[in-house]
């Protein structure tokens, strides 16, 4: 549960405020200092000395800017990291894609899956197998069984993918692929646990006979 939080509530919510802590302290402060070198007085527009101040600012922010963005690239350090947030490239080149190699040996079934085998979708490696779960009902649709899996390269933590996605299984090189793409797992919505694994009142409410 706390993962959970953490992960869509939290995370999410740390960039718009920490962006607004950072927006209004840096307004705040070149406020009030413009306005401690405000004078007193009447005076012209070429002696208010917070004008001279803004115009200076101003000016060093563009020649700052002009300087990192004709600099080689590489030799501005952190400014040149195409990084947003944590330590993965934001232009991170995509997972490897699946080694032909994988699908070796015979064809096995689902029960051959074990814990530790890796799943692969189209685009690579996508996750890595926790347990199975049993089959369950959910909204009118039967699942035979569920893979409990944490996710690779930057997939949901969590996993609860239907054994129906399964293409194949290779026991021997420990593979399991599916049939997706691998960027579809929030949109089939695998990465939320079954109605019957969540706390709070189920969802599937029938009707009763009054």
């Amino acid at each position: 549960m706390v993962a959970y939080v953490r992960r869509w509530l939290l995370t999410p919510a740390m960039v718009p405020i920490g962006v607004a802590i950072v927006v209004a302290v840096i307004i705040s402060g070149i406020g009030e200092v413009l306005i401690a070198l405000h004078p007193s007085g009447d005076v012209s527009e070429l002696e208010r000395a917070e004008l001279w101040v803004a115009l200076a600012g101003a000016v060093a922010i563009l020649v700052l800017g002009a300087f990192v963005a004709t600099r080689p690239r590489g030799s501005v350090g952190l400014l040149d990291r195409d990084v947003v947030i944590g330590n993965r490239p934001f232009l991170a080149p995509d997972p490897p894609p699946v080694d032909l190699a994988l699908r070796r040996g015979p064809v096995g079934t689902i029960a051959d899956i074990r814990e530790g085998d890796t799943i692969y979708a189209r685009s690579g490696p996508l996750a890595r197998v926790l347990g199975m779960l049993p089959g369950e009902e959910e909204f009118g649709r039967r699942h035979r069984g569920l893979i409990y899996a944490t996710g690779l390269y930057g997939a949901s933590d969590e996993l609860f993918i239907p054994v129906e996605a399964v293409l194949a299984v290779y026991p021997e090189t420990h593979a399991v692929f599916l049939a997706i793409k691998g960027d579809e797992t929030e949109h089939f919505g695998w990465n939320r646990a079954p109605e019957s694994f969540r706390r709070g009142p189920h969802r599937n409410h029938f009707p009763t006979a009054s």
